[in-house]
């Protein structure tokens, strides 16, 4: 539109260019990087933070799944069922258990091996790919691999065992060995990925620390402890964290080789909120259970940050 000899759109143009150049959130918004963030940001948002708003409304209510419209506001009162809720403790202990078993052998054997394997060789190709070969599984084919394996009457390790004069083991029905044996589980198929992690940075450091350190005199053990250790020391907390976070989600595993039991003796957290959304369709009872499990994690990832820093 010309109004005067003057081109209106034109001048509409330049001042919603001059409004954008002049507002940094509005720059930003219309930038390049914001439009290749946009379909990251959506997904985000549709997957993680409405799903957890969700939860947190739902969790102040007695939600139940084939009665939906009978909704009502409860306050806390699911809050405080689950504290006096023997199974869901039961189940916290258990998720708390599966940590401490896990957890520390996971993230020193990943170095451990690391370690070994870190040197470029035709050997150590072979290993790396030998010791990653459980990770490409699936959580579901490898439970159901050791479900086999461990099978009481025709498993390979208790028919083993009965040639040696041992009693058969019930790995999976004796609650004094359900989760030792599920966290073995764990730790056999995760700590490739952990492991494969440090390699990367351990073949970061330069060898001219370790060769200045022969020189000084310093043996095994001191060059771990002044040179490999603080180089990876961010990989480190990365992994102490994934591990961490990892272990606490820990589902799939006790519902496939032993649906929870025997006795709920290998009941996770996230495996009992799965019961009470999905079977008991308590979905206000399970997006309480599921605030306090997120609100753990978060302090927990705080805590070990923060410790590592100060260490």
């Amino acid at each position: 539109m010309i109004v005067r000899g003057i081109d209106m759109n034109e001048v509409i143009t330049r001042l919603i260019r001059t409004s954008i150049n002049n507002n940094r959130m509005l720059k930003f918004f219309f930038s390049p990087q914001f439009l290749f963030l946009l379909p990251a940001f959506l997904l985000i948002t549709v997957f993680v933070i409405y799903p957890l708003i969700l939860a947190v409304a739902y969790s102040f209510t007695d939600y139940y799944l084939l009665k939906p419209n009978d909704m009502s506001f409860v306050g806390f009162n699911n809050y405080v069922e689950i504290a006096k809720d023997k199974y869901a403790k039961q189940a916290f202990f258990n998720t708390t258990k599966y940590v401490i078993y896990i957890v520390p052998l996971q993230v020193a054997l990943s170095l451990f091996l690391a370690i070994l394997i870190a040197k470029k060789s035709r050997v150590n190709t072979i290993f790396r790919t030998a010791f990653f070969s459980p990770y490409i599984l699936s959580i579901i084919v490898v439970s159901l691999l050791w479900k086999n394996i461990l099978d009481p009457e025709l498993g390979i390790v208790n028919l083993f065992l009965a040639k040696l004069g041992f009693a058969k083991q019930a790995f999976f029905t004796d609650p004094e060995l359900a989760l030792p044996t599920i966290s073995f589980i764990i730790l056999w198929q995760g700590i490739s990925f952990q492991m494969l992690i440090l390699m990367a940075a351990l073949q970061d450091i330069p060898s001219s620390l370790y060769e200045a350190a022969s020189i000084e005199g310093a043996n095994a053990w001191q060059k771990f402890r002044y040179i490999t250790v603080p180089s990876i020391k961010d990989q480190l907390v990365f992994v102490l964290i994934v591990v961490t976070t990892g272990t606490f989600k820990i589902i799939i595993e006790p519902l496939v080789l032993t649906n929870g039991g025997p006795q709920g003796s290998t009941s996770s957290i996230l495996l009992y909120m799965f019961e009470q959304g999905s079977r008991y369709r308590q979905i206000g009872y399970s997006s309480a259970i599921t605030v306090i499990f997120a609100l753990v994690l978060i302090v927990i990832a705080f805590i070990q940050r923060k410790l590592v820093k100060e260490g």
